[in-house]
């Protein structure tokens, strides 16, 4: 509860999140048929760059900053882009302009089409609030405040069952990887055809592939890791990159993804043994 994403909007870690989100988007929308989107942390959908929080950290310059420095990023992450310049009407080459960063609430009420729905969750109250104006009224979205976890058992499966539920806890607690796997699972067994992606973050590369490989086990379902870092993942006190779990993924997601991974670690890697990868967890079929 004392997660305020407001410190780290537009870090690294958002880049790659939103980067594979939007590609994500794209594949569900190939086919006509409706979706509904669940996000299960959603924080406050739209972040002020200006503001003390955003300022504080100066995260952002180091992630999103640094990728619209390069005059390639709008060849290499097309739909990335374009939904900074929606919410940016004044974004300029290189940056300039760059005010709003948008939360994936804003992101997911973007793709919306007629007959899909959105449902978001946000458990700090205030944030909540604020959600519920940076979206505004939509009939095709509803916001909960409530638990993200509990959402999993409470709220799946949804109507339309075609759809994907994005978990992006803030991991404060001690035990958030051992409640998350059984947040997951719960949601995998009530809805087996939904798409999942779950972010998490890289300290200790050695920890984080353990608790992959566990989760893996018990998921009966294609899963791929999509990750980067930013450094060495040895130093386990401080954050050294960022991954997504995808489960059920797009049919060649990860020919998709690669070159704009490759992008991102050549704008967002900071020291000697940062990289990308695209690990398969579960082979499908």
């Amino acid at each position: 509860m004392n997660y305020r994403h407001a410190f780290h909007a537009g870090n690294v870690g958002d880049v790659l999140k939103h980067v594979v989100l939007l590609e994500l988007l794209h594949a569900l929308h190939r086919k006509p048929n409706p979706v509904h989107l669940l996000d299960t942390h959603a924080g406050l959908g739209i972040y002020d760059l200006a503001s003390d929080e955003a300022q504080r950290g100066g995260e952002y310059r180091l992630g999103v900053g640094a990728v619209l420095a390069d005059p390639a990023a709008g060849r290499m992450l097309p739909r990335y882009l374009a939904a900074l310049q929606a919410l940016n009407p004044e974004l300029a080459p290189g940056g300039a302009g760059l005010q709003r960063y948008p939360g994936s609430p804003w992101l997911l009420k973007q793709s919306l089409r007629e007959g899909d729905r959105l449902t978001l969750c946000e458990l700090h109250p205030q944030d909540a609030e604020t959600l519920k104006k940076n979206i505004g009224r939509d009939p095709r979205v509803a916001v909960h405040h409530r638990d993200g976890f509990a959402a999993l058992k409470a709220l799946l499966p949804p109507s339309p069952r075609r759809g994907l539920a994005l978990i992006d806890p803030a991991y404060e607690a001690k035990d958030e990887f051992t409640v998350l796997t059984k947040a997951v699972l719960a949601g995998l067994q009530r809805w087996p055809v939904g798409q999942f992606a779950i972010w998490y973050p890289i300290k200790e590369q050695k920890t984080v592939d353990a608790w992959k490989v566990d989760l893996a086990k018990q998921v009966q379902a294609e899963t791929i890791a999509v990750e980067l870092t930013i450094r060495a993942a040895k130093e386990a006190r401080q954050m050294n990159g960022s991954g997504l779990l995808l489960i059920n993924p797009p049919w060649q997601i990860d020919q998709t993804l690669r070159p704009m991974l490759d992008f991102m670690k050549s704008r967002l890697v900071r020291e000697a043994g940062g990289g990308v990868r695209i690990q398969t967890l579960v082979k499908a079929g």
